[in-house]
């Protein structure tokens, strides 16, 4: 009863600092919106999977600070948007084995290397062929996955991803200002099981 009291105010708070259009938006970002579940296993991100958007949660697990932070990600989600089209995200593919190796193909870059998942935080380390690394929380539901970075690690995040620091970079404003503002903020994209 009590959780069900949190999730009501929380969605009248949030219905505060939202528009009616975006009312909708944030209505189903409050399910969505804090990291970990119990739904991501390491068989449930085996397979092939394509960009879809830029995606945007908060480790918070206070109710009224998701509701409340939800009319945040939908405009952090838009700028986010622009900076993706600008990189050439569109299009970008991720592929996960069983046998913990994993393809990326970004721009029509294809790269490779292997990668761990840890089941207890819910996270996924990929490990490139020459050795970088990049650590991501991972949260699969349904047939979409999201890849998180903690904001303040997005901009060295995208570029080694994409090779384009000159881009990313114009970002850094943006990256800056979303980290100042909101604490735990985790900044990634979505990707649609193909």
């Amino acid at each position: 009863m009590k959780k069900m009291f949190l999730i009501v105010a929380g969605v009248c708070l949030c219905s505060l600092n939202v528009s009616a259009q975006d009312w909708k938006s944030a209505l189903k970002g409050v399910a969505k919106t804090v990291v970990g579940d119990k739904a991501t296993t390491a068989e449930s991100i085996v397979g092939t999977w394509r960009f879809s958007g830029p995606d945007c949660r908060f480790e918070s697990e206070s109710l009224l600070a998701q509701a409340g932070g939800e009319a945040a990600a939908v405009q952090v989600e838009q700028k986010l948007e622009s900076l993706y089209d600008t990189l050439g995200m569109d299009g970008s593919e991720y592929s996960f084995s069983s046998d913990n190796t994993y393809t990326q193909t970004i721009k029509g870059r294809t790269s490779k290397g292997t990668y761990v998942f840890d089941a207890e935080n819910k996270t996924i380390t990929m490990k490139t062929k020459l050795g970088v690394s990049i650590t991501a929380h991972v949260m699969v539901t349904g047939t979409s996955m999201s890849l998180l970075f903690n904001a303040d690690k997005l901009l060295s995040v995208l570029k080694t991803l994409t090779d384009m620091a000159s881009k990313v970079d114009s970002g850094a404003a943006l990256a800056g200002s979303l980290t100042d503002n909101y604490d735990g903020l985790l900044l990634g994209f979505e990707l649609n099981r193909q």
